[in-house]
């Protein structure tokens, strides 16, 4: 069923049945007032689950302007910086264990080529820079170092 602006969603018609809701439309926030979750209530129910769990409702208009990174304060959408995941202990392991498997690959490759005779000066040097960087990400801590402060690749 298509609805333009404020349609009433109409329910129940094949059995003889109308019920109309008009649709509200409500977003979720984050603690530095972050849009993180949009909400369309197709039914009465629906908006007071939504407004029980202190969703904030919009008009439609102000809810289709929302985009990415989108804040909402003092009843306006703003386009706020971009928003930085919070990654916790167990991502930023796997995110760790997928750069070093990753480096491992690049190293596995060139050490191939080296021992094979085929390896180019270029390769050769970008060999040892790439062991280096594996060995400085073995040496990160994740619970205590964020990944922006963690070794970057090398540049080859």
């Amino acid at each position: 069923m298509m609805m333009k602006d404020d349609e009433p969603v109409i329910f129940g018609e094949e059995r003889g049945e109308v019920d109309s809701f008009t649709c509200r439309y409500f977003i979720e926030l984050n603690a530095e007032k972050y849009v993180v979750g949009m909400l369309i209530a197709f039914s009465q129910g629906e908006a007071e689950n939504f407004t029980a769990r202190s969703l904030t409702e919009l008009d439609q208009e102000t809810f289709e302007s929302i985009g990415q990174d989108s804040q909402y304060i003092d009843g306006s959408v703003v386009q706020g910086a971009p928003m930085v995941p919070v990654l916790d202990a167990e991502a930023k392991r796997a995110i760790l264990a997928a750069r070093i498997r990753d480096a491992g690959d690049v190293i596995q490759i060139l050490t191939d080529a080296e021992e094979m005779g085929m390896a180019t000066d270029e390769e050769k040097s970008s060999l040892t820079a790439w062991k280096k960087y594996r060995v400085l990400l073995s040496r990160v801590d994740p619970e205590t170092q964020p990944p922006e402060e963690w070794p970057q690749p090398p540049q080859t």
